[in-house]
């Protein structure tokens, strides 16, 4: 039995979704027929490779760098500046005569304290 829509034109129950795998396929194929873009070689408008950073080897730490902070009491602010000038990695500190733990690092740096907050030595590894 045709049902008849508003605009006059018969649709039948069983066409309907033919109708609508056909506008599907139809709108799939005219996607596909899009133009790819025009290929562009590297011309001289292309950004330069990145650069690579180089980062110091672990053996950089230069304690005599931190000799300006001697007899300063230690804080912080201070034990971060002494490892950024020394060139090291990493900082500790740790009290004046106490065994550090194995394995050193040479890339690090090791601050004594003295019983009262006070930097005695500074050294690397």
């Amino acid at each position: 039995m045709p049902i008849l829509p508003p605009s006059g034109f018969i649709f039948f129950p069983r066409t309907r979704g033919i109708l609508a795998a056909a506008v599907c396929a139809a709108s799939m194929f005219i996607a596909g027929c899009q133009t790819q873009p025009e290929f562009r070689p590297l011309t001289s408008e292309a950004p330069p490779p990145p650069t690579f950073v180089t980062v110091p080897s672990e053996e950089t730490c230069q304690a005599a760098q931190a000799r300006y902070a001697l007899g300063q009491a230690l804080d912080p602010l201070l034990l971060e500046q002494m490892r950024t000038r020394t060139g090291s990695k990493s900082a500790r500190t740790s009290a004046v005569g106490a065994p550090l733990p194995v394995p050193a690092d040479p890339g690090r740096l090791n601050v004594d304290v003295d019983p009262q907050g006070r930097i005695t030595a500074a050294r690397c590894g």
